[in-house]
C-alpha cells in the first residue's frame, strides 16, 4: 500500500520509519510539555510537589506516548485541515494552562471552593475512559487517522466499531481527557471555560472534517450522517 505525499509515494516501509523518528521525539515532547505546565506553576519543584500536578504529569506522558503508539503518521494525501489543529491546541491547551494557573497561584486568594481528592478521582476517571475510547476510535481507523484533515487515496467512510454511534469517537474521548485533566485541579471556573472555548473549538474541527467528507464521499457520508450523532450516541 502506498499513500501520496506531496507528490511522492510513501511505501509502508517509509511510513513505519516516518512512525519510529516520531517515537524518538517522543521524550523531548515531554519534556518540552512538562517544562511549560511546571513553569506556569512556579518551577518543577513546586509543580511536582502538589499531587495534582504529579498526576497531571503522569496521565500527560502516558497520553503523548500511546498517542504516537497508536497514530498513523501525519503524511499523505491531501490536506484539508484550514487551520482546526491550531484551534484545538489554543483550545485545550489554554484550559490546561489557565486550571493549573488557577491552582497555584489564583484560587488561594479569591475562590469559596477548596480541592479535594474527589476532583481528582474524577479527573483520572474521565482521563481513562477518555482514553480508552479514543485509543479504540484511532486502532478503527488506522492509517486514515491524523492529526490534520487529509484526505487520503483509497478513502472510505469507516461505519465499524464505535463508528456505529458515532461519526467521531476519537473527539468524544478527547474531550473526556481533557475534562479530566481540568479536573485534577478542581478548577469550576477554568471548567467553564473549557466547556464554552475547548467545545466550540471541537466542534469547528468537526465542521472542517466533515465538510472535506462531504465532498469525497456525497451521498453515501450524508446517509451516515442521518443515523449517528456527533460525538455521544443518540444526543449530540
Amino acid at each position: 500500500m502506498e499513500q501520496e505525499h506531496s507528490g511522492v509515494k510513501l511505501t509502508e516501509e517509509q511510513l513505519r520509519f516516518i512512525k519510529q523518528l516520531r517515537l524518538l521525539a517522543v521524550p523531548f515532547r515531554l519534556v518540552l510539555g512538562l517544562t511549560f505546565f511546571s513553569l506556569i506553576a512556579g518551577g518543577w519543584g513546586r509543580f511536582f510537589s502538589q499531587l495534582p500536578g504529579a498526576v497531571f504529569a503522569l496521565l500527560f506522558c502516558a497520553m503523548v506516548i500511546i498517542e504516537r503508539l497508536v497514530q498513523a503518521p501525519d503524511v499523505g494525501g491531501e490536506r484539508k485541515d484550514r487551520g482546526s489543529v491550531v484551534f484545538l491546541w489554543v483550545g485545550f491547551g489554554m484550559a490546561y494552562a489557565a486550571a493549573i494557573a488557577d491552582y497555584y497561584w489564583l484560587r488561594p486568594h479569591w475562590a469559596p471552593w477548596s480541592w479535594n481528592v474527589y476532583w481528582l478521582a474524577a479527573g483520572v476517571g474521565l482521563y481513562l475512559v477518555g482514553q480508552t475510547i479514543r485509543v479504540v476510535a484511532i486502532r478503527t481507523l488506522g492509517r486514515f487517522f491524523t492529526i490534520s484533515v487529509r484526505r487520503h487515496e483509497n478513502h472510505r467512510v469507516i461505519t465499524e466499531g464505535p463508528y456505529r454511534l458515532v461519526r467521531h469517537p476519537a473527539y468524544s474521548g478527547l474531550w473526556l481527557m481533557a475534562v479530566g485533566y481540568v479536573s485534577l485541579f478542581a478548577s469550576a471556573l477554568v471548567l467553564a471555560y473549557f466547556l464554552l472555548i475547548g467545545t466550540g473549538a471541537l466542534l469547528y474541527r468537526i465542521r472542517v472534517e466533515e465538510k472535506m467528507l462531504l465532498e469525497t464521499f456525497g451521498d453515501e457520508y450524508r446517509q451516515y450522517m442521518k443515523r449517528t450523532r456527533r460525538l455521544v450516541p443518540w444526543v449530540l
